[in-house]
């Protein structure tokens, strides 16, 4: 139930915690056994020892309306370390099923997003995740994918099961391509490096293929910079423009509008150089039924997509530009689309565009309001102003967001209050929520497992290791169900209810 509802039913999550409680007080050896095992368990009381920091944090909390909610959210931290370290683990038939109904599940949850996709009906790409956030989905994403490759370098997989591998990997890994998630594209990079790592050591004997994976792990990282490169440089290099000779009239002798001072960028050109407003009005009013002087369907203004999407084929603001203009790309504007190559490119290459138009907005407006990055910044300067009056033990368990709304103001942030949000950075959360002393509580539980026994060195949970690491940078990954769930299931579901080798006699 858990492994199917992780990325279907967030109601389902709290259904199946509640359900593993009752097998695990009820059937199965005595409660009292179950908790000696518990407590003769180093690494689970570790990783509950993670809840009791939040515990700790209600003795200078002030808001415990919102320290019990937290608390609540994060009871994940406890059940699963409890239940699996302290009943017996699966048979490896079991925990091959498990892991292939998570598959089936992220494959139904993808299959639902894909098609909402197909149809068009969304205003950001990031909304066709139905059940639980585009982020959180494309972690689930990437974690399939490592599992499948487990499957496939696992011997006593079936072939044919190795067969269906394959298709499941294309599938998956475009799925990852369409979400234009950045830190999703981080976990696959990741997640690839720490396979070829783990080939390396635990598999590979040959000395051909081990300096092929030498190799590999050197050009991984080359030629992911070098297509970042590629990407990033046309999108930034700007075409040069002599602001003195630039001409003052439209083919139709109307007046153009050159924009001299702000000097917004679309994929290398100047928006506001060669605007002609009154003939984009006409020209627009004539082939489409939104109102020029309105919105596009996603709710942006349409005169500031209009002309970013003419400047990103580097066409002027004019009558003639419109005319250039073919009834897809018409569509495309009405939908919110800013950029023509977020519809030709999109993926990677549509979101570093949007990223950098953001950013660059940011930097010369200083107005973060309604972009992803520019938003993220800010709340680091806020974060930061936190730790620097609270840097041992922070502001408690439920003051946190009562002190991120003083914090703006303090910084004087141009945030618009609806967008005024935590630091969207697991690490800083910890730190304003508990101070230095609890990021080294924090980063203890997270290496604990992996670094006191090898056993827990296996390659399923190295990935797993990775792909949470990376998401703790862009996202607060344990402040919502859906993120917690993921951490606290699938860490004690590798380190406890997984046969190590060594348990394994016949292997």
């Amino acid at each position: 139930m858990m492994a199917a509802s992780l990325t279907l039913s967030p109601f389902m999550m709290s259904v199946s915690q509640f359900y593993l409680l009752a097998v695990w007080l009820f059937l199965g050896d005595p409660v009292n056994v179950k908790l000696q095992r518990f407590a003769h368990n180093r690494i689970a009381l570790v990783l509950v020892s993670l809840y009791a920091l939040h515990l700790i944090g209600l003795a200078y909390t002030s808001d415990f309306s919102y320290a019990f909610k937290d608390l609540r959210v994060k009871l994940p931290l406890v059940t699963f370390p409890l239940i699996l370290s302290s009943t017996h683990p699966l048979e490896k038939r079991y925990a091959d099923l498990l892991l292939w109904i998570y598959v089936v599940s992220v494959l139904a949850a993808t299959g639902h997003s894909y098609v909402t996709y197909l149809q068009h009906n969304y205003d950001d790409v990031r909304e066709i995740a139905h059940h639980i956030s585009h982020i959180r989905l494309c972690l689930n994403i990437v974690l399939c994918i490592g599992i499948l490759c487990s499957f496939l370098f696992s011997r006593t997989t079936l072939w044919w099961l190795k067969a269906l591998c394959m298709p499941l990997l294309v599938w998956f890994v475009y799925q990852l391509y369409i979400f234009e998630s950045i830190s999703g594209y981080a976990a696959f990079v990741g997640v690839a490096f720490a396979s070829l790592l783990y080939l390396y050591f635990t598999k590979v004997k040959s000395r051909t293929w081990k300096m092929a994976l030498i190799l590999a792990l050197v050009v991984l990282p080359i030629a992911s910079g070098f297509m970042l490169y590629r990407i990033v440089n046309p999108m930034i290099a700007i075409t040069p423009v002599d602001l003195d000779s630039l001409e003052k009239k439209t083919a139709q002798g109307n007046d153009y509008w050159h924009d001299t001072i702000h000097f917004p960028v679309e994929s290398g050109h100047y928006v506001g150089l060669y605007f002609c407003r009154d003939e984009m009005r006409e020209a627009w009013n004539l082939r489409s039924t939104l109102d020029y002087d309105g919105n596009t369907l996603n709710g942006e203004n349409l005169e500031a997509t209009l002309a970013r999407y003419l400047t990103s084929k580097d066409l002027r603001k004019d009558a003639a530009g419109m005319a250039e203009l073919n009834e897809q790309d018409i569509h495309n504007v009405e939908q919110g689309v800013a950029n023509y190559v977020n519809w030709t490119h999109p993926g990677v290459y549509a979101r570093l565009a949007e990223t950098l138009f953001e950013y660059g907005q940011y930097r010369r407006s200083n107005n973060p309001n309604g972009g992803s990055l520019s938003q993220r910044l800010e709340y680091t300067k806020a974060s930061w102003h936190l730790i620097k009056q609270h840097p041992l033990f922070g502001v408690g368990t439920g003051d946190i967001p009562n002190a991120y709304m003083t914090a703006y103001d303090e910084i004087q942030s141009p945030l618009w209050p609806q967008f005024r949000h935590k630091a969207h950075n697991q690490y800083l959360s910890i730190t304003v929520g508990f101070g230095i002393i609890g990021l080294v509580w924090f980063l203890t539980v997270l290496f604990y497992p992996f670094l006191s026994s090898k056993q827990n060195r296996t390659y399923l949970y190295t990935l797993f290791l990775v792909i949470l690491l990376i998401s703790m940078l862009p996202e607060d990954t344990i402040e919502s169900q859906a993120g917690v769930s993921f951490y606290a299931f699938f860490n004690s579901l590798f380190i406890f209810a997984f046969k190590k080798r060594a348990e394994r006699p016949n292997t």
